[in-house]
């Protein structure tokens, strides 16, 4: 009996370790103010790098990482829970937009199933380039991601 507990202990342990080991946000680092984003939109803050946005509401943190003008219309995205499963997440529907009120529509999202945490590719179709050319800032918008309306991610560009 002592065994089996200790055996069942451990893998709480185990797995509870690896879900807090893949956290967005590093020791030493610090996340976004929970009350950034709700519901309703809300531009993601306190980046952990200027390429680096976090998101977290409704108990889902979103990562979006944009290497600048370089990276064109190609973003990684990282989501975090710790329930229910982002499986079902679909991020093809995100838009990349700037001050000006271009903006381009997603065309893929490459990220495999991994139930509480989800990491991949985040690309847009269309003329990039046009779209941050000149800009102010740019930004992501994600819908619908852990029952938030939007989430808004916003790198500035100009002066």
């Amino acid at each position: 009996m002592k065994t089996q507990f200790a055996s069942t202990l451990l893998v709480a342990v185990v797995g509870l370790a690896a879900c807090t080991s893949t956290s967005a946000v590093s020791a030493g680092q610090s996340p976004a103010p929970s009350g950034s984003q709700s519901a309703s939109s809300a531009v993601a803050g306190n980046p952990a790098s200027p390429a680096q946005q976090v998101s977290e509401a409704n108990g889902v943190t979103v990562t979006a990482t944009w290497d600048g003008p370089a990276a064109g219309g190609v973003l990684d995205v990282a989501m975090d829970t710790h329930s229910g499963t982002l499986d079902d997440v679909n991020l093809a529907s995100a838009v990349f937009r700037n001050d000006r009120g271009q903006q381009l529509v997603g065309a893929s999202w490459s990220a495999p199933a991994g139930g509480h945490h989800r990491t991949g590719k985040l690309t847009f179709a269309g003329d990039s380039g046009s779209v941050v050319k000149g800009a102010a800032w740019v930004e992501l918008v994600l819908p619908n991601v852990g029952g938030a309306a939007e989430r808004v991610f916003r790198w500035r560009l100009g002066a």
